[in-house]
């Protein structure tokens, strides 16, 4: 696991940790959720880095159980990117997409890769090459570790309006049907489809 260079003392202030009375790792990500879930998303990512650090350092105390450090570096890759640091954000998301989540323990935790894909795709949302390769390893990767990407459902609108913009017609076609297999009950989404589909008819 490769960390960012970060601010261990301001993540510290954060958190109003007191010399001698470290948090947890799991004490240290539930309030790295907090600041997520409130927009302060270059916070979030100190405290996420934080978190993986000290889940690394539990973990070679005590090997019972698996090692939650990935969980909390991509969150850090997911928290950068959302904060535009997107040059510290991609080697974390990056090293989500490659690690063995099966393999050690967490393959519950499969899903992540997923979410690392869809902001490395967020990021290539003005380059339709770029995008169309990086949808394509994704594609490839998730089947490796038994996702059908992506399974995601908020994920699936954002990139299909991408797609279409892009008239990335693979894309959409395979994005369109995995919406339509949920029959999708809001208005918004009905239209998106329905935008996809014309796009498809019209393809010479």
């Amino acid at each position: 696991m490769n960390l960012p260079n970060f601010d261990r003392d301001a993540a510290r202030d954060l958190m109003k940790e007191k010399a001698g009375a470290p948090f947890s790792a799991f004490d240290v990500a539930t309030r790295a959720h907090h600041r997520q879930d409130r927009q302060f998303h270059a916070e979030a990512a100190l405290l996420f880095c934080l978190a993986a650090e000290r889940a690394d350092a539990e973990h070679r105390a005590d090997q019972s159980r698996p090692n939650q450090a990935i969980n909390h570096l991509v969150r850090a890759g997911i928290a950068f990117n959302r904060a535009a640091e997107i040059e510290t954000a991609e080697p974390l998301l990056r090293q989500a997409i490659a690690f063995d989540w099966a393999g050690n323990g967490l393959s519950n935790d499969r899903h992540m890769v997923e979410w690392a894909f869809y902001q490395l795709l967020l990021n290539a949302r003005q380059e339709p090459e770029r995008f169309a390769q990086l949808f394509d390893e994704a594609v490839s990767r998730c089947a490796e570790v038994d996702r059908d990407y992506t399974a995601i459902h908020p994920h699936q609108e954002e990139l299909l309006e991408i797609a279409i913009g892009m008239e990335h017609r693979p894309i959409v076609e395979r994005l369109a049907t995995k919406i339509a297999e949920r029959r999708p009950a809001k208005k918004a989404t009905k239209e998106l489809l329905a935008r996809a589909r014309a796009l498809l008819a019209n393809s010479t």
